[in-house]
């Protein structure tokens, strides 16, 4: 191909990158060849981008009919609508993460975790942490106590409980000194109060 051809094709490479047109590795192509000192194909691109240019203001502003409105006001109240429904459903939702909460010192050794409490019912959900050798003072139900144990060993009511084991307590039954050997966690569910009796 003699140079006058190359010339003549890289001219016509000038109005398809005006428009974009060109590929990644055409453009690049082009773009070398104009920053080598090509005169020619230098001004045919700003011709061709001026051009370009002018025509995207040529046409004559139409005014959108007024269903585009109405139809863009309903999608917007749609959106909106749509927004506070994922909004409501994430409110319907809480996780607590084993690293989030605050731990309370409820006794020597003795440490309580309130996760969620039922305003209706007074009833508490609760993890408990209790200390090797901690235990807890003798106490009356005022209502229905459930615990599981996940951690170590939990004596209560004459049984030692391990973990997976899990104890109910009906509404006004007595514990007597709930203890731990090595330590242990067990989640709790039951009333937020109940009565401290006088050890035996």
């Amino acid at each position: 191909m003699s140079d006058q051809h190359a010339e003549h094709d890289m001219k016509e490479l000038a109005a398809l990158h005006a428009l974009s047109a060109l590929s990644q590795a055409e453009a690049h192509a082009f773009e070398r060849h104009v920053a080598e000192g090509c005169e020619v194909c230098g001004r045919e691109l700003e011709t061709f981008e001026r051009t370009v240019g002018a025509l995207a203001f040529a046409s004559p502003p139409i005014e959108p009919p007024s269903s585009v409105r109405e139809e863009l006001i309903t999608r917007t109240a749609q959106f909106d609508q749509l927004s506070k429904s994922q909004s409501s459903d994430r409110a319907q939702f809480i996780s607590i993460l084993s690293t989030e909460g605050d731990w309370l010192d409820v006794g020597e050794g003795v440490r309580l975790k309130k996760m969620y409490v039922d305003r209706a019912t007074g009833i508490a959900t609760s993890l408990v942490r209790m200390l090797p050798g901690a235990s807890l003072p003798p106490h009356q139900h005022l209502g229905v106590e459930q615990f599981f144990v996940i951690e170590g060993d939990c004596n209560v009511a004459g049984q030692r409980l391990e973990p997976g084991d899990y104890h109910r307590a009906k509404e006004g039954s007595t514990h007597e000194t709930t203890y731990t050997t090595g330590g242990t966690m067990f989640l709790l569910i039951a009333p937020e109060r109940y009565a401290v009796l006088e050890a035996r």
